[in-house]
């Protein structure tokens, strides 16, 4: 007859003590994967989503009048070019006033006049298809309203960037925030003449146009963008067609759709347009002129227990 020996207690303790140091150790590998599974997969998305913003703001600013260009606080209501902003400065909000590039195919639109034809008011407009340009306006923006109501000209100046006198009057010169726009003409009557188009220019003022100065080429601006995070917003002010609850704070937005130069801001502002969502966990968004260029910054940022995910892009846009 044989005897079973069982284990005696110390044995026994001694069998738990080793398992619990083998599921300990198995615990923390099994979490210390999990977190660098976590952390790659995060960090691979935030490349992909940076990288993928920047590439589409960069293309919808690359169609900019350049001079344009403002950062904008909304909270005190102040604005300044883009090239004054220094780094002391707060504008959080980036604005630009984009012309219609989608309208610029074969010679629907080339964006340049017959100085020698014209005569003020009336601008000659080359290759100019008024027809086509407004089936585009109209795709575009699901209205009926033609580039007399959508669109407006601003003249290249001496070195393609807008008229540079508007420098020296900046406050006046697009319309910005309920301010003049000095230096955006009105279209108020257009004629085709075979691929040619006779625009009749006019002030937003009502003043007479004769003493303006007149370039080669020419911008036809059809809408101002707006870049905010919702942090940088006030709800009270919140016009938008959807909630102002619908995106949260590190939500980098796109508005559009709207013209300064009818007076109008952003829906985002108490005014007009659509807005759209560009990205989320956005720590910041910055925007800086470099030369003629503009050097764009985004920070992607999230945080889960005790991990941190960073990741920062830059692009210049032409």
């Amino acid at each position: 007859m044989r005897i079973k020996k069982s284990f005696t207690l110390i044995e026994a303790i001694f069998v738990i003590v080793i398992l619990a140091f083998i599921l300990i150790g198995g615990f923390q590998i099994i979490s210390k994967l999990y977190v660098r599974n976590y952390i790659a997969k995060q960090t691979s998305k935030f490349e992909f989503v940076s990288q993928q913003v920047l590439d589409q703001v960069a293309s919808l600013i690359y169609y900019r009048v350049p001079l344009s260009v403002i950062g904008y606080n909304q909270s005190t209501g102040n604005f300044k070019y883009i090239g004054n902003i220094t780094d002391t400065d707060d504008f959080p909000v980036l604005e630009w006033i984009g012309y219609l590039n989608d309208a610029m195919v074969d010679a629907n639109l080339s964006g340049f006049a017959d100085l020698y034809a014209s005569k003020k008011p009336v601008l000659k407009a080359v290759d100019f298809n008024s027809s086509f340009i407004n089936t585009i306006l109209q795709n575009k923006y699901s209205t009926a309203k033609t580039l007399k109501d959508l669109t407006s000209v601003i003249f290249a100046g001496s070195f393609d960037r807008g008229s540079e006198a508007a420098l020296y009057k900046y406050k006046n010169a697009f319309g910005w925030h309920g301010n003049r726009a000095d230096y955006v003409f009105r279209i108020s009557s257009y004629t085709q003449n075979g691929s040619d188009c006779d625009l009749n220019l006019t002030r937003y003022d009502g003043s007479d146009v004769s003493g303006i100065k007149i370039y080669e080429k020419f911008y036809l601006a059809d809408s101002a963008y707006a870049i905010a995070l919702k942090k940088d917003l006030n709800i009270s002010k919140w016009n938008c067609g959807v909630s102002f609850d619908k995106f949260k704070n590190d939500d980098l937005l796109l508005f559009y759709n709207y013209r300064p130069w009818l007076g109008e801001t952003f829906c985002g502002d108490g005014g007009d347009g659509n807005v759209t969502l560009l990205a989320s966990n956005v720590k910041s968004f910055r925007v800086k002129k470099i030369n003629y260029h503009l050097m764009l910054k985004l920070e992607l940022f999230k945080s889960r227990a005790d991990i941190n995910i960073s990741v920062s892009k830059q692009k210049v846009a032409f």
